[in-house]
């Protein structure tokens, strides 16, 4: 839509409109509709879904079409938080995890714009239901009626469904699931060559904001974080009900319950909100409906054992774990080039992850630099454990600090300006809590994986022992 030259200030409530699918060349576009209130009336943001096939009109697709038009509410939504939040009748799942993702998804956001934290979720449920409307689908060339968009596919009569990212976690899922099929939403470079160097095809799925949220962010409305994991993730569940794939499996490491801060209050913000084990349970159930299994492999792991694996296995010259790298404007050099900035927090701490079990040519060449031997780098690392970690995708305090003590053992790695300056406060770190850097790379317990991925989640273990202890100096650093 067209924007009033002056949409502010926007005001509530916000409210979902009814959904649409609409099929043409046997691919799916659907229609999410949102209304808020400018200074000049109401304001329609509409974001589409296209998927690259037919959905049939069964209650498996209208269920998952609910969930992603209640959950991608929060990238509008974001614009007006707190105001109503105007719903349809909720089930007990769909209540908790809205209230889920539209507080803690969002605390980011309100801390860094001076709201409140927790974020008041004022949801007013309608009695009433929003209907999805299928438009009619048009006929073929022929002029048959196009019986594609009719027939939903059989649960599981595809491979499971692997989101890739194009960084080390979703790379190591999609190894240790070689018949998953690959997917994506909004398809860049650096996940078309992950998918290339595991020689597998990638399903692509196209998001499309609403070009207007650009207009009203330009011209003032509150703008920050939202929990982009849940929205991939409901558009992910939506394609394998499309597709016919019984299982969505994710690559979410237990590293990210840990939040990034803690209020005065007391009030936990986690930048990772939505891919804590909290919100996997919270979008399991909800998802439930749709008869797809979401969990993630990797919950028994932390980024450090992920690290491990991935470096093990020859994946790390093919991941790109940079988030400045996935913008959705491409508003900057990592964005445009597809390449890791080499600078941020992400950057450094998977050069952390990935350096016990790599030789530091192996990440010099990754990030074309040494990014551990730069004396510039180490108040940034030093960051990666203070009690307000960097609002990015990292993980664990502890985690890394224990990198840094395993790094100090390491021949190549021990004289490197980063670790030589930070070990014995790493190292002070561990000792405060009674931990042991080597723990780190253990896997956790496997027991709520789904039966026939335990043996994979647990053989990793070994794998990443066996690696560690063909590295000299790999085992004996624990301190």
């Amino acid at each position: 839509m067209t924007l009033p030259a002056h949409p502010l200030p926007l005001d509530g409530p916000f409210q979902l409109l009814a959904p649409t699918v609409a099929h043409r060349g046997g691919r799916a576009t659907v229609r999410l509709p949102y209304r808020l209130q400018g200074a000049q009336g109401p304001i329609e943001l509409v974001e589409e879904v296209e998927l690259p096939v037919a959905l049939a009109d069964t209650p498996r697709a209208r269920a998952a079409i609910r969930l992603l038009h209640l959950v991608a509410g929060v990238s509008y939504y974001k614009c007006v938080v707190p105001t109503a939040l105007v719903v349809p009748s909720l089930s007990p799942a769909e209540r908790a995890l809205v209230v889920a993702l539209y507080d803690q998804g969002l605390r980011e956001l309100a801390h860094r714009n001076g709201l409140a934290v927790p974020v008041p979720v004022d949801l007013r449920e309608d009695a009433g239901h929003l209907a999805v409307r299928f438009e009619p689908v048009p006929d073929g060339p022929d002029g048959q009626h196009d019986p594609v968009a009719a027939v939903e596919p059989a649960p599981g009569s595809v491979p499971p469904l692997v989101p890739v990212g194009g960084g080390k976690d979703s790379a190591l899922v999609a190894s240790l699931v070689p018949d998953g099929l690959l997917f994506t939403v909004n398809p860049v470079g650096a996940q078309e060559h992950l998918a290339a160097a595991l020689g597998r095809p990638l399903l692509g799925v196209a998001r499309r904001l609403d070009p207007a949220l650009r207009d009203l962010v330009a011209a003032g409305a509150t703008n920050g974080h939202v929990p982009v994991t849940a929205i991939t993730s409901a558009i992910a569940v939506l394609t394998a009900v499309a597709i016919g794939s019984a299982d969505v499996v994710m690559g979410i490491e237990r590293s990210a319950d840990e939040p990034s801060l803690v209020t005065a209050d007391g009030v936990p913000v986690n930048h990772q909100y939505s891919k804590s084990s909290e919100a996997e349970r919270l979008l399991a159930a909800a998802f439930a409906p749709t008869g797809v299994r979401w969990f993630s492999l990797l919950r028994p792991l932390t980024e450090l054992a992920i690290g491990a694996a991935v470096a093990s296995r020859g994946l790390a010259p093919h991941i790109v774990s940079c988030n400045r790298v996935f913008t959705v404007w491409n508003e900057n050099e990592a964005s445009r080039t597809q390449r890791a900035c080499g600078e941020c927090a992400k950057c450094l701490f998977t050069a952390l992850m990935l350096g016990p079990a790599s030789s530091p040519d192996a990440i010099a060449e990754q990030y074309g630099g040494a990014l551990l031997d730069r004396p510039d780098h180490v108040d940034a690392v030093r960051d990666l454990w203070s009690d307000a970690k960097p609002f990015d995708c990292v993980g664990e305090r502890h985690e890394s600090a224990a990198a840094v003590v395993l790094l100090s053992g390491r021949p190549g790695w021990s004289g490197q300006a980063v670790i030589r300056a930070l070990a014995p406060e790493a190292r002070s770190v561990l000792q405060a809590d009674g931990l042991d850097a080597s723990s780190f790379l253990d896997v956790g317990a496997v027991d709520a994986l789904p039966p026939e991925y335990r043996e994979r989640g647990a053989a990793l273990g070994a794998e990443i022992a066996r690696a560690m202890a063909a590295i000299p100096g790999g085992t004996g650093a624990a301190g």
